[in-house]
């Protein structure tokens, strides 16, 4: 499969490469699929709590350990999480961890057009949209996700840190959200 779209994703970065990486994930038409936010706090729907049943398969666990039904986890070379998370009405913002022993940097950064690489930013996403959206269409629910994601390469600690305040006061800040309309 080859994208047909523009490309949003920084041009000759290796999104296999081992880091942090900040996604926002956003439903079709901004429609609160997800839950609503009464006096800051989140109020999961259905489909809400199936979205937090699938991250919470990429958490560390309180030791720090990878949770062992992480479906990444299986696999010897490649290991995804997902560090940090909240889920919105009509959006999820999440810090996805990449610990990839055989990176493309090793080769070459793929560039342009192209299938969606294994283990990579792209291909994690799309499995994880992919994942929720069967499991919505076999419980009889109406859901659908926007085209593609929001992304940023966390490139230091300091903001690493900074993006993780961010998403922890999220559900406090909704009423000044863009993504509240």
């Amino acid at each position: 499969m080859y994208k047909k779209h523009k490309q949003h994703r920084l041009y000759g970065y290796d999104y296999s490469s081992n880091g942090y990486y900040f996604v926002t994930i956003v439903t079709n038409g901004r429609i609160h699929y997800f839950g609503k936010i009464v006096t800051h706090e989140m109020h999961l729907s259905d489909i809400g709590r199936l979205v937090q049943k699938n991250i919470k398969l990429f958490h560390r666990l309180k030791n720090g350990e990878p949770d062992s039904a992480n479906p990444y986890l299986q696999k010897e070379s490649l290991l995804i999480m997902i560090t940090e998370h909240v889920i919105m009405p009509n959006h999820i913002h999440m810090i996805v961890e990449i610990l990839n022993k055989n990176t493309l940097s090793q080769n070459k950064a793929v560039t342009g057009l192209s299938p969606l690489t294994k283990g990579s930013l792209s291909s994690f996403i799309n499995h994880f949209k992919g994942k929720i959206k069967r499991q919505c269409n076999e419980n009889g629910y109406e859901f659908n996700w926007q085209s593609r994601f929001h992304d940023r390469i966390i490139r230091n600690n300091e903001e690493l840190n900074r993006i993780i305040i961010y998403i922890q006061n999220n559900i406090i800040n909704w009423k000044v959200d863009k993504e509240n309309i």
